[in-house]
């Protein structure tokens, strides 16, 4: 999971002069601050990163119990 995602599409916002807001939902960007979840919910670029966020998380291997040391064991 990336820990800012900066790469959503963004306009000049017309209510100031240098700042800028996602071109999906309108957010400033001071607002959403590089996180997913500032975004508005409806956000089509947060509703498409979503899932590949979930993608990854299934995708990832998972270590099993069984692998994992344990403090208890004698050599």
């Amino acid at each position: 999971m990336k820990p800012f995602y900066i790469d959503y599409p963004q306009e000049k916002s017309e209510e100031h002069q240098h700042t800028y807001r996602c071109l999906h939902c309108k957010i400033p960007t001071t607002i959403i601050f590089g996180l997913l979840e500032n975004h508005a919910e409806d956000c089509s670029y947060r509703i498409h990163q979503s899932k590949w966020v979930q993608m990854e998380a299934k995708l990832k291997p998972k270590k099993a119990h069984f692998d994992e040391p344990h403090v208890d064991e004698v050599d």
